[in-house]
C-alpha cells in the first residue's frame, strides 16, 4: 500500500507540475514543431521520461552508499524546497537564480531544433526539458528527488521518477494530440484558476510538514503500522 501511495503521489506531482500556470502556457510553443512529424511529441515525452528516471537512479545510487547518513540532508532539502514554494521572497530569488542556469540548456536545444531530424531533436528536447523549465519544476522535482533519496533503493527510486515523468508527460501529449481547441481550453482553464500563488504556498507548507515528518522518521513508523 505504501508503494502504491508513493506512485500515485509522484504521478499527481508530475501532472500538476506540467499543469502549473508557469509551465502550461509554454507547452504549445514547445510542440509547435510537431507538425513536422506526428511522432515528435512522443519523442519529446520519451526523452523527458528517460531524463527523470536517470535522475532518480543517480540520486538513489548516491544515497545507497550511506543511506542513513544522507537521509537527513535529503529531508532538509525537502523542507528547503517547501520553504521556497511557501515564501514569496524565497521563490522570487530561486526563480531568478534558476533562470540563469537554463540558458546553456536552451541554447543546446535550439541548435538541435535547427536540424532536419524532428525525432532526434524531440528526444534531445525532452532530455533537457527539466532543466529548461527549472524555474517552474525545480522545487517540486527537487522535492521528489530528495524523497526518493531517503530510501537508497535504486529500483524503487527509478520507478518513482519514471512515474513522475509519465505524469509530467501526460499534459504534453494531451496538448499535442488533442488539437488546438483542446489546447486552448486546457490553457485557459489553468490560467483562470484563482490565486495560483496561494496553491503554491499551500503546497510548500505541505512539503515542509512532510519533511518534518520524515525528519522524525514518522514514515518508518507509518510503514511499520501498515506492514504489521
Amino acid at each position: 500500500m505504501f508503494d502504491v501511495a508513493g506512485l500515485v503521489a509522484v504521478f499527481v506531482a508530475g501532472t500538476l507540475t506540467a499543469l502549473t500556470p508557469c509551465c502550461l502556457p509554454m507547452i504549445p510553443p514547445l510542440l509547435a514543431g510537431s507538425a513536422g512529424h506526428r511522432l515528435r511529441p512522443i519523442a519529446i515525452v520519451a526523452g523527458s521520461i528517460v531524463s527523470f528516471t536517470t535522475l532518480g537512479i543517480i540520486t538513489s545510487l548516491l544515497s545507497s552508499v550511506t543511506p542513513e547518513t544522507l537521509r537527513v540532508p535529503f529531508v532538509l532539502l525537502i523542507i528547503a524546497f517547501g520553504a521556497i514554494m511557501a515564501d514569496d521572497d524565497l521563490h522570487d530569488a530561486y526563480t531568478t537564480a534558476a533562470s540563469r542556469i537554463t540558458g546553456p540548456a536552451t541554447r543546446v536545444t535550439r541548435s538541435v531544433e535547427n536540424t532536419q531530424h524532428p525525432l532526434v531533436s524531440g528526444v534531445v528536447l525532452g532530455l533537457f526539458l527539466g532543466i529548461i523549465w527549472l524555474p517552474c519544476v525545480g522545487p517540486v522535482l527537487g522535492s521528489v528527488l530528495a524523497y526518493v533519496g531517503t530510501s537508497g533503493d535504486v529500483t524503487r527510486s527509478a520507478t518513482l521518477l519514471f512515474t513522475y515523468g509519465v505524469g509530467f508527460s501526460g499534459p504534453l501529449l494531451a496538448v499535442a494530440y488533442g488539437g488546438k481547441r483542446a489546447s486552448t481550453l486546457l490553457t485557459n482553464r489553468v490560467r483562470s484558476l484563482e490565486r495560483p500563488a496561494l496553491v503554491r504556498r499551500v503546497s510548500g507548507y505541505a512539503l515542509v510538514v512532510t519533511g518534518i515528518g520524515l525528519l522524525f522518521e514518522l514514515d518508518k513508523a507509518l510503514l511499520a503500522v501498515l506492514v504489521g
